[in-house]
C-alpha cells in the first residue's frame, strides 16, 4: 500500500478511535503494549510512547547495520534470518498459496484455524490448525527493496515491538486487503489502537526502505562522478 494511503488510513483509524471514545466517555479505558501505554479517561487520552520510539531507533541502527555488512544482499538476509531461529522457505507457488490465505511473502507470523489449515495443506501436504512462523518466498531472483522491507519487519516482530501480535497483523491484512472487508465498528478501543500501531510500524518499514534507496541511489552517483571525472583526466 502506497505511504500516502496508509497515512490516510492511521487518520480514519483516528477519527474511529474518537468515535468509540465519545461512546464510552465516562467509562475509564487503559490500552497497554509491551513498549508503550494509552490511558483514556473522560475522553481524554495520554499516549506514552519513549520506549516504542527508543526502541525504533535501535531497531533502525541495528537493521541499519546488517544490511551493511550483507551489502543489502537479499541471500545473506535469508541466511541471517535462518541463523535465528525463522525457518525460510522457498516454494514455486507461495504466492499463489499466500493469496488463498491473504498473506503476503515474507515473515508469516504463528497461524491457527482456517489459515493454518489452508497453509499446512497447500505448503506442507499435512493436516493442522496451528503452524509455527516461517519466512515463506517465491523461487527465483529476490526484489532487494522488498526484501529489505520484509527483513525490517521480521526483525521489529522478533524484538517485540507493538503492533505485532495475532489479533493485531490480522486485523491489518484485513484492512489493507480490498478483498477482505473489517468493520471498524466492531472493534474495541484496544483493536483499534493496536492496528494503529501495527499501520504505524509498516510505514516505518516503508519509511526505512525509502532511506535505504536514496543512499544507494546517492552512493551510485557518487561513484559514476568519480568514474566519469577519472575517465576524463
Amino acid at each position: 500500500m502506497d505511504k500516502i494511503i496508509q497515512k490516510i488510513v492511521y487518520l480514519v483509524l483516528a477519527l474511529q478511535e474518537k468515535f468509540i471514545r465519545k461512546k464510552h466517555e465516562k467509562a475509564i479505558a487503559s490500552f497497554t503494549n509491551s513498549t508503550s501505554k494509552t490511558v483514556m479517561t473522560n475522553g481524554c487520552s495520554l499516549n506514552l510512547t519513549v520506549k516504542t520510539e527508543e526502541n525504533k531507533a535501535k531497531l533502525e541502527n541495528n537493521v541499519a547495520a546488517i544490511l551493511k555488512k550483507f551489502e543489502n544482499m537479499p541471500e545473506k538476509m535469508l541466511l541471517y534470518i535462518e541463523r535465528n531461529g525463522t525457518p525460510v522457505i522457498r516454494h514455486a507457488h507461495a504466492s499463489k498459496i499466500l493469496d488463498i490465505i491473504r498473506e503476503e511473502q515474507g515473515y508469516i507470523r504463528e497461524l491457527k484455524g482456517i489459515k493454518a489449515f489452508l497453509l499446512n495443506l497447500l505448503l506442507f501436504k499435512k493436516i493442522g490448525f496451528k503452524t509455527t512462523p516461517i519466512f515463506l518466498l517465491d523461487e527465483g531472483q529476490l526484489d532487494q527493496y522488498a526484501m529489505i522491507h520484509q527483513f525490517y519487519k521480521w526483525y521489529a516482530m522478533k524484538i517485540d515491538m507493538p503492533g505485532f501480535d495475532p489479533t493485531a497483523q490480522e486485523n491489518f491484512r484485513k484492512f489493507v486487503d480490498e478483498k477482505s472487508y473489517l468493520n471498524l465498528n466492531n472493534l474495541s478501543v484496544e483493536d483499534i489502537m493496536a492496528l494503529k500501531e501495527a499501520i504505524a510500524r509498516d510505514v516505518d518499514a516503508i519509511d526505512f526502505v525509502q532511506k535505504i534507496a536514496k543512499q544507494n541511489e546517492g552512493s551510485q552517483k557518487a561513484m559514476k562522478k568519480l568514474t566519469d571525472g577519472g575517465a576524463s583526466v
